[in-house]
């Protein structure tokens, strides 16, 4: 199922005065939020059917236990991609090329937003969408296991070393593999150069929130277009400020998250930055991660490679 960012704030609106009411009609909840009857009341039976909200005989509307569970941090990883999207807007003038944000799910690194169609210089291939990234080559894939907490990276190169990895199979967890993180973390980044068509190299660095990392953001380019030196030189800065920028957004919203979930709902699609100047911002498509719909735009984002050791 997919749903907007837009509709999941008002999903959260509605779980916020349920919870402070105790209970409440739908055209109450119309009332309050300013929506048209029918809207609310495909939002209460959306969350009656993820078992979030019941209602009784007489049409009363009423937080289901089960709806507990949205307090206990489940949001972070959406909050992260919710807080990088404006960065990512601005860092995609700054420096023209993709940038992109990735989450850790099922031992691969999923793309979750891409300023691809943004980028004037589109890598028109087959290859270049969606699809999942690798722990082991991808440059957000590095990343993440070297920067998230210790036992959380030698149980995903556990994994990988006993089940392969599913996005590059030729590539397995080897001697070098734990001295490549241990450089990458001392030198703050990751490093992808595919050697392989289409010739594409990206940077990325890990988003962290309390010793763990939520995604990673990342540039890519034509390796071609730019030298590896000079990209490093003109990239590596400006995606250093946005991480500190993601980062610091993150420290700020989810700690006032947690303090009182009901009373800080999520932005609204009309509330973020244009993709394109001047014209209104289009409502993201979402993919529902667990029970945290996040931001997803389509066919965008390179499948890179890394070379192997």
């Amino acid at each position: 199922m997919s749903e907007t960012i837009r509709a999941l704030s008002r999903g959260l609106n509605v779980m916020k005065i349920l919870s402070a009411t105790g209970g409440a009609s739908c055209q109450r909840i119309a009332d309050e939020l300013n929506l048209s009857r029918p809207t609310v009341h495909r939002i209460l039976v959306t969350l009656i059917d993820e078992g979030l909200v019941v209602v009784d005989e007489d049409k009363i509307f009423r937080c289901a236990v089960a709806s507990r569970s949205l307090q206990n941090g489940l949001t972070d990883k959406a909050w992260a991609l919710w807080s990088a999207v404006s960065t990512l807007v601005e860092l995609q003038k700054e420096v023209v090329w993709t940038c992109e944000i990735a989450t850790f799910e099922n031992y691969a690194m999923m793309l979750q937003d891409s300023m691809h169609h943004e980028n004037p210089f589109k890598i028109e291939v087959r290859e270049f969408d969606d699809r999942p990234r690798s722990m082991l080559t991808s440059a957000h894939g590095q990343a993440y296991l070297a920067f998230c907490p210790e036992n959380e990276a030698e149980h995903i190169l556990s994994h990988l070393e006993t089940f392969g990895d599913r996005m590059h199979r030729k590539t397995q967890v080897n001697s070098y593999t734990r001295s490549r993180l241990r450089k990458i973390r001392e030198q703050g980044y990751a490093l992808e150069q595919r050697i392989d068509y289409p010739h594409v190299t990206v940077i990325a660095v890990p988003i962290r929130h309390e010793n763990r990392v939520l995604g990673c953001v990342g540039i890519a380019w034509m390796t071609r277009a730019i030298k590896l030196q000079g990209a490093l030189d003109q990239f590596l800065g400006a995606l250093k400020r946005a991480q500190a920028e993601i980062e610091d957004n993150l420290k700020n919203e989810l700690g006032d998250w947690h303090s009182n979930p009901w009373q800080h709902t999520a932005p609204c699609a009309n509330e973020m930055p244009s993709r394109q100047q001047g014209r209104p911002n289009q409502a993201f498509r979402g993919r529902v991660i667990g029970t945290a719909a996040v931001p997803k735009t389509a066919k965008t984002g390179p499948s890179c490679h890394g070379m192997p050791d």
